[in-house]
């Protein structure tokens, strides 16, 4: 039987010229505690590598978790970003208004000058008090562009639009309802003879049915009326 280390050194110590306990059995037991240490280092540098490996990749793991809840985050903020700008660019509108050189002309070939009223509406039965109304006044000069931009006040639906020509009514009245607008450039207004259309500025996938009526409403005179 093999006597623990511990327990030979003792012995040889203590005993050694009684047992004859030999040099050589030293330095066998110093060999083995030396063999012990050295294979208890090995096992701890393994561990420690396992363990460092295993940290790695945690920290990689938590590396990419976060990374992903910042590109969230960050896909949050645009939207967020897109949609107030989105708000704020509702929030207001800019009119050009293109007279023709016969502008209000009417059956004559001289253009006349006359004025654009602008106004916007919370109902539709409000647009017979167009005028009184009116946001805005602009003054309307034959083969003179002009642009003005306005606040949309809350509530509103619709923009009205009324230019005083003397030889007709109904075609120089627009109601316009503001889902129709393309916020995206100016609501542009051509100024004829005796009739006012919308050269740019509707959305006609967004509000189709005034689309049509747009369309019907903008044929061409015949004549003045």
């Amino acid at each position: 039987m093999t006597l623990p280390i511990g327990l030979m050194v003792t012995s040889c110590l203590l005993s050694g010229a009684l047992i004859g306990c030999s040099t050589e059995k030293l330095n066998q037991a110093n060999s083995n505690v030396s063999t012990l240490a050295g294979e208890s280092t090995i096992a701890d540098t393994i561990k420690n590598v396992i363990d460092n490996g295993k940290n790695s990749h945690d920290d990689l793991q938590n590396l990419k978790t976060q990374l992903e809840q910042q590109q969230q985050q960050l896909e949050m903020m645009n939207a967020e970003q897109q949609a107030l700008q989105e708000q704020l660019k509702r929030q207001r509108v800019t009119l050009n208004i293109k007279p023709m050189a016969n502008a209000n002309a009417g059956r004559t070939a001289q253009g006349t000058a006359s004025t654009a009223y602008i106004a916007f509406l919370e109902e539709e039965n409000q647009f017979t008090d167009l005028e009184t109304l009116a946001a805005k006044e602009v003054s309307v000069i034959p083969n003179r562009e002009t642009s003005v931009t306005l606040s949309i006040p809350q509530d509103t639906r619709f923009i009205a639009i009324k230019v005083g020509l003397r030889y007709t009514k109904k075609r120089s009245q627009l109601l316009i309802p503001l889902d129709s607008l393309n916020f995206d450039g100016p609501l542009v207004l051509n100024i004829g003879a005796c009739d006012v259309s919308i050269i740019s500025g509707i959305d006609p996938e967004r509000a189709p049915t005034f689309t049509t009526k747009l369309k019907y409403y903008q044929q061409p005179l015949v004549s003045c009326s």
